[in-house]
């Protein structure tokens, strides 16, 4: 099995919301299919800074 992961944070606008499910339908093109989201803590470089917050969303393809 082969995933992929997108980074999709956390607040969209109306046009990035367009832009995310064109590139899920990309995806789906390839033969990828929606798998789950999962919120995750970034930190900043070398682990220094403030975390944030963020999502993820993944997809699998089977070989």
């Amino acid at each position: 099995m082969q995933y992929k992961i997108q980074q999709i944070g956390a607040r969209f606008s109306d046009k990035g919301i367009v832009n995310l499910e064109k590139e899920f339908n990309s995806y789906s093109s390839g033969g990828y299919k929606y798998h789950s989201v999962i919120e995750i803590q970034k930190t900043g470089c070398l682990g220094i800074g403030k975390p944030s917050i963020t999502y993820i969303a993944i997809f699998a393809k089977e070989e």
